[in-house]
């Protein structure tokens, strides 16, 4: 590999910083990713997954191929998690595994 200098790519660049508008506080945090979700519901984010792609699980949104949690949705299907007995007048619904 040569010695020469490579050319400075730092992203963001110099001027898209100097364009940027910062803000001390953008408020509370509204979307989370799948790791935090899962960690928000003492989960795992398998099974957030498998959540997703079964059913069943809390709402999410797609922004392009980026998976995210509103706060307010985990917060809602946790408390449609809540049982006071563990005969509840509607059982958690339980998804069959067929077995090849």
């Amino acid at each position: 590999m040569s010695d020469r200098a490579k050319p400075d790519r730092r992203w963001p660049t110099p001027d898209i910083l100097k364009r940027a508008r910062f803000v001390d506080e953008a408020g509370p945090v509204r979307f989370v990713d799948t790791e935090a979700a899962a960690r928000y519901l003492a989960l795992e984010a398998h099974t957030l997954e498998c959540y997703r792609s079964r059913g069943g699980g809390p709402a999410y949104h797609k922004f392009g191929k980026w998976v995210r949690y509103a706060v307010d949705d985990l917060d809602a299907w946790a408390k449609s998690c809540r049982r006071t007995t563990t005969v509840s007048p509607e059982p958690p619904r339980i998804l069959p595994i067929d077995r090849i």
